[in-house]
């Protein structure tokens, strides 16, 4: 006669079915992260080769989506209908124009802090994808687009209504917006959509709705003032071995000038807060939470 199975075993069959299909869904799981992985990978590889030659992706035009000053660090950041921009100095009412000694926190003055853009379509992407909530408002950059990738820009001129610039480097986050956010993981999110630092070379007047193109023929590297520690353009988490021990002798670069100077110890401060250093423990890739 046919003998039913005891609840006993009915549970042990149960227990291991769950097991397996656990097993399975986390297979796959761990494949899809690894295919994400390798598709970003990729994908940063194909940007870092268009960056080298001068190639551009399209769109080559987009649309300024919104404008924003703060009037000193730390500061909430104001939006405004219209920037007025001046040559070789920045924006009219902006931290980065009007006191050249406390105005800005990336320390002393570099002509690509004049004016900083950044993509809508990069800080709605880190909102979809990771929850995290950066928005206009609390990006720290003056000109906000739409419609134009920024990412391989460095070394072109734009046009911005009636203002023309130059994109000397990326803008790199910081660990300082992160905190002040208090959104963990912001910092690392965000390192490949963090913008654009220009120079003003003729001024004018931006408003909401102005087209930011590309102006034509006007690659040229060789004018772009940029860190001379290339390696911090790369997210800590893309940073290999080498790249992380290029910025720990560049940091140590900065220590031995702190020593001599006095006024080099500010620089020092801030590179450590900017990349998340708080110990000798850290090895020049992640911030240390």
């Amino acid at each position: 006669p046919h003998l039913a199975p005891s609840s006993g075993g009915m549970q042990q069959t149960m227990a291991s079915q769950r097991r397996t299909h656990l097993a399975v869904a986390a297979a796959a799981a761990a494949a899809a992260a690894s295919a994400l992985a390798l598709g970003l990978c990729l994908a940063r590889r194909r940007l870092r080769q268009r960056l080298r030659c001068g190639e551009v992706s399209r769109p080559r035009r987009g649309a300024v989506s919104s404008l924003w000053t703060a009037s000193a660090t730390s500061r909430p950041m104001e939006r405004r209908s219209e920037l007025r921009c001046v040559q070789d100095v920045g924006v009219e009412g902006d931290r980065y124009s009007l006191d050249q000694a406390k105005g800005r926190y990336s320390g002393g003055p570099e002509p690509g802090r004049q004016l900083t853009l950044i993509a809508a379509e990069g800080m709605e992407r880190i909102a979809r994808e990771r929850g995290l909530d950066v928005g206009p408002h609390n990006c720290r950059r003056n000109v906000v687009t739409r419609g134009i990738q920024l990412g391989d820009l460095v070394g072109h001129e734009l046009r911005i209504g009636s203002v023309r610039v130059f994109a000397h480097r990326p803008t790199v986050p910081c660990m300082y917006l992160e905190g002040l956010l208090g959104q963990k993981g912001l910092f690392e999110a965000i390192y490949y959509d963090a913008g654009l630092c220009c120079e003003i070379l003729d001024g004018g007047s931006i408003a909401e709705g102005d087209a930011v193109s590309l102006v034509p023929d006007s690659f040229d590297p060789s004018r772009c003032h940029s860190w001379p520690c290339k390696a911090l353009f790369k997210a800590p988490l893309d940073r290999s071995q080498a790249d992380r021990a290029w910025i720990l002798a560049f940091r140590a670069e900065l220590a031995a000038k702190a020593e001599a100077e006095p006024s080099a110890k500010k620089r020092l401060r801030l590179f450590d807060q900017a990349f998340g250093r708080k110990s000798a423990d850290w090895d020049g890739g992640r911030p240390q939470w």
